[in-house]
């Protein structure tokens, strides 16, 4: 397949800034109607931006919650790995059905070895990013039954450290010493947390009701705090390596680049999907590599397909702040849905941590 001539329909940022034209009264009628166009897509864009934030911080913190849903007898009831490949599959037909609708493309079916080999090096770069995704994405489902989702979300938030330091590594932006005491001051805040919540929690039981699960007190099982330490440091190097080939590409169509992430996706998941299906099968169970799945899990495939080809607009055009900005607001709905939903109660760990951090992030992205 040769595409040619693409062009994305990328969302571009707003402008920052208005200038202020001296014979702007002497415009044209022509020339009026088109700065008051400009004026109109910038807004629908600048509302279609935020709109994008405010979903992503809702499925942010609604992620967790899904997957404890799904809990039956202690343990995730999906495979991972078979929900991981749908919802990269998905992000994948949408990606090439995008491309194909939003450019111009020519489709030559007669592939030479040398297409081949240039489609694939091109793709290359988007491999590294799409390993840590994989080995990310998996871990997150398992950790959610190490940990409360709030504990999950508190925790999470180490991500703005790891992305900070990597940051400064790959991308070389500097960073004032107002935002090192605020990411000192965010690290030292989890970590009490996450020492004290450690401490009070030898294996929390769930009580489960017809209705729903009720989780006493918030709780963090041993395995959990180094499970969270990967999964912090593999999602801050994914996220800033993934933003540094977005932008080194950057006349490259958004589609494209989905599509090269979203295939190495689709195949690392799929033959570990495969593999558990079969297993399972073969212990006496009919073939069926859905098994386990509920509203909920389709509820996390959609939610997450959309908050992922959002957040590839993002951070293509903005920068990986504003998902750092996502992650710190959606504890918010997380706390929220967990004392609504599991009837959690917050302990003096929780109030501590959620303080600090409100005034590390307020450091962080302040002028």
């Amino acid at each position: 397949m040769q595409i040619n001539n693409i062009v994305g329909f990328d969302l571009p940022m707003p402008d920052s800034a208005n200038t202020t034209d001296p014979n702007a009264s002497l415009l044209s009628k022509p020339e009026h109607s088109q700065n008051s166009k400009q004026k109109s897509d910038n807004l629908l864009q600048s509302i279609g931006f935020r709109s994008m934030i405010i979903f992503q911080i809702l499925a942010y913190g609604s992620y967790s919650i899904l997957v404890h849903l799904c809990e039956k007898d202690g343990a995730v009831a999906f495979s991972s790995t078979t929900m991981n490949f749908v919802l990269e599959f998905t992000k994948l037909i949408f990606s090439f059905s995008a491309l194909f609708y939003f450019s111009s493309v020519n489709v030559d079916v007669s592939l030479s070895r040398k297409q081949i080999r240039s489609w694939l090096k091109q793709s290359l770069p988007y491999s590294i990013p799409g390993i840590l995704y994989f080995i990310n994405n998996n871990l997150a489902v398992h950790m959610q039954v190490q940990m409360d989702p709030a504990s999950y979300q508190i925790l999470s938030n180490f991500k703005i450290l790891t992305t900070a330091i990597l940051y400064r590594i790959i991308i070389k932006q500097k960073l004032t010493r107002r935002k090192w005491f605020a990411l000192s001051l965010l690290f030292f805040g989890g970590l009490a947390y996450s020492i004290g919540t450690l401490k009070n929690s030898s294996y929390v039981s769930k009580k489960v009701t017809t209705t729903s699960i009720i989780m006493p007190e918030m709780y963090i099982r041993p395995l959990g705090v180094p499970m969270i330490a990967v999964y912090c440091i593999f999602s801050g190097l994914a996220g800033v390596y993934n933003e540094w080939i977005l932008k080194k590409h950057y006349t490259e169509s958004l589609h494209l680049q989905n599509i090269f992430l979203y295939t190495y996706g689709t195949l690392l998941n799929l033959f570990p999907a495969v593999a558990s299906a079969v297993a399972k099968s073969g212990s006496g169970h009919i073939f069926n590599p859905f098994d386990g799945f509920s509203f909920y899990t389709w509820l996390i495939v959609l939610t997450q397909a959309l908050n992922g080809l959002f957040m590839s607009v993002v951070i293509k055009h903005s920068s990986n702040i504003i998902r750092l900005f996502v992650i710190s607001f959606s504890l918010i709905v997380t706390s929220f849905l967990s004392w609504f939903i599991f009837h959690i109660t917050f302990n003096m760990y929780f109030y501590v941590s959620f303080l600090t951090m409100g005034c590390a992030l307020s450091l962080y992205y302040s002028n």
